[in-house]
This record gives structure tokens, C-alpha cells and sequence, in this order.
């Protein structure tokens, strides 16, 4: 069924054989009374457990282990699922059947390609126990064969030995110039079927001049290439003209950490209004927020004093700005959660939150996936003094120029670097509240830009009110 494409993906890494045997799945056929699909008996018998492959986000279910879980969907239908894959207490598998309670029936799909479910195989509470996650998977309904090569293939991506990774939203004509490519697909989808197939994967391989392969999750921005060496890497994105990361690297490149940074020291609040007056000058709006009764009425109903900075967040900003970027939570829905924390931002692609806690300085995130926990990933002061900045430059009605500053190395920032004699602390506490954060602010230009230094993403902004400010930085550093 997939067993060719199985075979070209696997030899992209490494050759260990499968210990599976057909002895071994007809011994589990009889033990869960089911008939396996052919696609899944073909993974099983292509790849080892231990493939390099399924060492990142997705590790494969040992096949002694596989067992069907039960789980309630829409109230009165009880779904079967056997999952084979499985990333800490989630995990990824295929409708087996499904219990009518209504009318007593069980109903099944066709077992040649059933359709895949996501489900918590390790559950913690009792909603986990009870209830499948969502039956788009990861993002789109998806087949069991479609689903098990676009998976496994950009798996194997990141287990290549050079790995880098591209941010499409940053690159100009990203899938255009990917086109130009001699690029080959794993999964080939019948033309007509294009228009009704939603793929979660989109993974190619290119074997000459050297082999590599390219993948995109759908609803994320990164693309990843692996290959071989850095050096094929490296001439490629010479070639495609795309600005990059290092993800693994042989020759010693440095490596850029997407995990949260290391957990801040724990410091005073300080108070952000200055800063966010300015900000709000600087953009033309009068920066009337939240009414000073809702501040209160959300304080009593929290049984706390919102922390500092985020009271004169709320008060500042206006709710008009509450979706031109990420999704700003308005005081009315906030709600502490079991653990204490009041859940107020939303990342604009659904793939992190952002929380507070009461009586704390410190920023947590959590990475919207089902079983991640809140990491402490900044002090409030100034991730929300940034997050004002970034709330204002995306809205389309301010009509600011946000534009990021080409060929940005860190050490401009510093004294002798390029940028350092035209940057200032806004309000003369910029450079403060930035300690135990990712993002900085300065002023440029007495006041007239505004710039965004992000030390996670080794990028620099400026935001301007109009072109001719834009031009005159340009001019300024002979961009």
C-alpha cells in the first residue's frame, strides 16, 4: 500500500532492520480481535523502534504494546482507537470502530485506510480519560496511509545529520522559489482529488545534485531542510537566497534554541505607564483602555491585585488592538486556572500561551499542544511593554511601517556597533524591564521610530510613523 514510500524515506536515514515479524502481527491480530491495516503492518515491518527517526516528536508505540483505547465523542458515541505513535501523554492513531449508544449498533470504517484520531494515552484527569482531543490531526482529518508518510517523512527530516530551518513568513516568494526546485513528493495526491485533500505535512526530497529533504507543517511558519552535510545546506540557501537557522549542525555552527530561555531571576516589577504613554503618543492614539472599574471588578473577582505592569496594560491599550496581533484576553475572561494562573494571551497561530500569576513578576508560556506545561519564560514588565509595541505596529489602521533591519548581527546593538549612538532606553527604563526578557525597546530618531530587538530570533525592527521616517533611517545607515 505504502510500502515504496516507506522504503524511500527510510533511506534517507538509517538502514536497521525491523524486528517485527508476521508471526509477531498475527499473534497481535488475534489478541486485539482485529485485523490490522496494511499500512500499519507495513511500517512495523520497515522500521526499527529505535530508528533515529522517531526520536524527536513522535515516538513509535513498541509493537508489543499496542493496545485499542476507548473514548467518547459528540456524548453519545463511544470511538475505538488504536494509537501507534505517541509524543509524552498524547498520542496518534486510527478509528477501529465506533459504539452507537443511541440505538445499540456498532458501526465501522473501511479498515484498509481508516481515519486517524488524537487522544491523550497517558491521561492525568478524568476529562482526559474520557474524551479524544479533536478529530483533526494534527491539524486537518487525515487517512492512515497519507498520514503515516507525511508523519514519518518529516520525521526524518529532523533526524538528518545537518538540519536548518527557515521562517516562510520573513522570506519574500518562499513558495515560488521552493518551485524551482527538481523537487519529488512522498505522497502523491490524484488531481482530482487536490481540491477536496487537506495535507498536514508537506514534505519533498531532492536527490541530485545531493540528496536533502525540505518539510513544512501547515499551520506553522518554520520550513526545515536536512541534509547530509552543512555544506550542501549552506550552498543550497545560497542558492534559494533564504535567510536561515541552524537546528543541527556537524561543522560547529552555533545552534539556535527554540526552547524557552533559561528561567529569570526573580526582580521588582517595575511601573510600564511611562512607557506605554509614550508608545501611545508615538503612534497618535490616546491610549484609553480599560475603564478603572473593570480593573477593579476583575481584581475582586480574582481575589487579587492584578500584578502592576498588567493593570496598566489593560488600562492603556484599547480593545480595538485586542486581535490585530496576538489575542489579547479581555479582563471580563480572566480566570485563574487550577494552578493558579490567569491565562491573558493567545499567540496569533494558536501555538503558544502566555500566562500571570498573582503576586509574581514572571511571564510563563505554554506551547498549545495538548500536554505541554507552563514554562517561566520572562518578567512582565517588559514582555507586555514589547507586546503593547507589537499590538500597535500590526494594527492595519495606524497605517505604522514595521520593517525589520537587514542583515542584523547583535553586536550592533553594542557600543561601537552600528546602531548603538542612535538608540535610547524609551522613558529611560527600557533597557531596565528588559532583564530577564527576550525583547528590548528603544526610541531613535528623538522619538520619531521606535526599534525591536528580539534575542530569540537575533532580529531587529523598527517601527516608524511614516515612510519619509523609514527613509530617513535607511539614508542613516546607508541601507
Amino acid at each position: 500500500m505504502i510500502i515504496e514510500e516507506l522504503e524511500r524515506i527510510k533511506s534517507f536515514g538509517s538502514n536497521m532492520e525491523s524486528s517485527v515479524t508476521l508471526e509477531d502481527i498475527a499473534d497481535k491480530e488475534r489478541a486485539l480481535g482485529v485485523t490490522l491495516p496494511k499500512a500499519l503492518k507495513e511500517l512495523y515491518l520497515t522500521f526499527h523502534l529505535d530508528d533515529p527517526a522517531f526520536s524527536g516528536k513522535g515516538n513509535l508505540i513498541p509493537f508489543e504494546e499496542l493496545k485499542i483505547y476507548k473514548r467518547i465523542c459528540w456524548t453519545d458515541i463511544v470511538i475505538t482507537v488504536l494509537p501507534f505513535c505517541r509524543h509524552e501523554r498524547y498520542g496518534y492513531g486510527f478509528e477501529v470502530s465506533r459504539y452507537h449508544k443511541s440505538n445499540d449498533t456498532i458501526s465501522n470504517h473501511d479498515l484498509e485506510d481508516p481515519p486517524m484520531w488524537g487522544l491523550y494515552v497517558s491521561p492525568e484527569t478524568r476529562k482526559e480519560e474520557k474524551h479524544l482531543k479533536g478529530h483533526e490531526v494534527p491539524c486537518n482529518p487525515s487517512n492512515l496511509s497519507k498520514w503515516i508518510v507525511e508523519w514519518l517523512a518529516y520525521q526524518q527530516i529532523l533526524a538528518q545529520p545537518s538540519v536548518i530551518a527557515v521562517n516562510r513568513d520573513k522570506t519574500e516568494d518562499y513558495w515560488k522559489r521552493l518551485r524551482e526546485l527538481p523537487l519529488n513528493a512522498f505522497y502523491h495526491i490524484p488531481l482530482g482529488q487536490l481540491s477536496s485533500v487537506r495535507t498536514n505535512f508537506d514534505v519533498n526530497f531532492m536527490e541530485e545534485p545531493f540528496r536533502f529533504l525540505c518539510g513544512n507543517i501547515h499551520y506553522s511558519r518554520t520550513a526545515y531542510f536536512g541534509g547530509k552535510t552543512d555544506q550542501e545546506l549552506e550552498l543550497l540557501m545560497k542558492q534559494m537566497g533564504f535567510k536561515y537557522v541552524w537546528i543541527k549542525s556537524q561543522d560547529g555552527h552555533p545552534i539556535f534554541n527554540s526552547a524557552p530561555p533559561r528561567p529569570p531571576q526573580e526582580r521588582e516589577l517595575e511601573s510600564i505607564a511611562p512607557v506605554l504613554q509614550f508608545l501611545c503618543e508615538f503612534a497618535g492614539i490616546e491610549g484609553r483602555g480599560a475603564k478603572e472599574e473593570s480593573v477593579v471588578r476583575a481584581e475582586v473577582r480574582l481575589g487579587n491585585p492584578l500584578p502592576q505592569p498588567m493593570a496598566e496594560f489593560y488600562r492603556c491599550l484599547p480593545s480595538r488592538f485586542y486581535h490585530s496581533y496576538n489575542m489579547v484576553r479581555p479582563l471580563s475572561g480572566l480566570r485563574r486556572t487550577k494552578d493558579g494562573k490567569l491565562n491573558f494571551l493567545e499567540e496569533n497561530q494558536a501555538v503558544y500561551h502566555w500566562a500571570a500569576e498573582l503576586n509574581s513578576p514572571f511571564l510563563y508560556r505554554r506551547a498549545n499542544d495538548g500536554v505541554s506545561g507552563w514554562n517561566t519564560y520572562g518578567i512582565l514588565d517588559g514582555f507586555l511593554a514589547a507586546e503593547f509595541l507589537w499590538a500597535l505596529a500590526c494594527d492595519e489602521e495606524l497605517d505604522l511601517i514595521l520593517w525589520e533591519f537587514p542583515d542584523f548581527e547583535p553586536a550592533m546593538r553594542l557600543e561601537g556597533g552600528k546602531l548603538y549612538p542612535y538608540l535610547s532606553p524609551i522613558a529611560g527604563i527600557t533597557d531596565k524591564i528588559a532583564a530577564g526578557n527576550t525583547r528590548t525597546l528603544y526610541q531613535a530618531m528623538k522619538g520619531q521610530a521606535v526599534g525591536l530587538y528580539d534575542s530569540e530570533e537575533c532580529t531587529f525592527w523598527f517601527v516608524t510613523k511614516d515612510e519619509s521616517a523609514q527613509e530617513r533611517l535607511e539614508s542613516l545607515f546607508a541601507i
